[in-house]
C-alpha cells in the first residue's frame, strides 16, 4: 500500500500530513511522528492567534416579550467562555461601535436617518415609514436599536480589519452574524448587515 504525504498551510503554520491509499475503506489520516526534529514537531502544533469582541451593553437589549431574537443570550456565551477559562487563550477586545459613516457604506441615508431617529415613545408618529422600512413582527422597534446595530456592526468591522493586518487569525464576534438587513430595510431580525460591512473591509485588502 502507497502513502503520500501531504503539507497543509495555515496562516501561522503548517503541519504535515500521511495519507493512504489503495484502499477505498481505509483511508487513514496521521500527523508526523512527535520524535521527529524541531521541524516536524513545530509543524504538528498550529496554534493560531485568536482575536474575541465582546461588550456587555450588547445582553441589554430586548426586542420584546414574544420574540425569538434574545440578545442576553449573548451574556450567557460570554459567560461560558469566562468560566471555561478560553479567554485565556485568545486576544479580547472590546471593539468600538461602528460609525454612521461605516454603516452608510452599504445602508441607505434615508433608513439610517430612520434607525436613529425612532424609539418606542415616538414610533405612533413616524408609523407611516413602517411599511417602507418593512418594520412589523420579525423587526420590531425596541429600546436602543441604533446602539445595539452600531455595536454588533462596529465588532466586525474591526474583526475584519484584524483579520486583514495580519495580526490575528480568527477573530470570534457572537454578536454579529446579523446578515439578512437590505440596503434600505430591515429583514430577519437584522438591522445593520454587519457581514456586509465586514467583506466591505476584506475587499479592500483581497479586491
Amino acid at each position: 500500500m502507497g502513502r503520500r504525504k501531504e503539507t497543509i498551510t495555515y496562516p501561522s503554520g503548517t503541519f504535515s500530513t500521511s495519507m493512504s491509499s489503495g484502499n477505498a475503506s481505509g483511508m487513514g489520516l496521521d500527523f508526523a511522528s512527535q520524535d521527529g526534529d524541531a521541524e516536524s514537531q513545530q509543524q504538528q502544533h498550529y496554534r493560531p492567534r485568536v482575536s474575541y469582541y465582546m461588550r456587555e451593553q450588547a445582553g441589554n437589549f430586548h426586542y420584546g416579550k414574544q420574540h425569538p431574537m434574545k440578545p442576553h443570550r449573548l451574556m450567557l456565551t460570554n459567560h461560558l467562555v469566562l468560566n471555561y477559562g478560553l479567554h485565556k487563550y485568545m486576544d479580547v477586545f472590546e471593539p468600538r461601535r461602528a460609525t454612521e459613516e461605516e454603516i452608510r457604506e452599504f445602508h441607505a441615508q434615508d433608513y439610517i436617518e430612520f434607525l436613529k431617529r425612532v424609539t418606542p415613545e415616538n414610533q405612533d408618529t413616524m408609523a407611516s415609514c413602517f411599511a417602507e422600512f418593512n418594520i412589523g413582527d420579525d423587526c420590531p422597534i425596541f429600546d436602543g436599536m441604533w446602539d445595539f446595530s452600531q455595536i454588533y456592526s462596529g465588532a466586525s468591522i474591526e474583526a475584519a480589519r484584524k483579520l486583514v493586518s495580519g495580526s490575528t487569525d480568527i477573530a470570534v464576534n457572537w454578536m454579529g452574524g446579523l446578515h439578512h438587513a437590505k440596503k434600505y430595510e430591515p429583514s430577519g431580525f437584522c438591522y445593520v448587515n454587519d457581514i456586509v460591512l465586514a467583506i466591505l473591509q476584506l475587499l479592500r485588502y483581497y479586491p
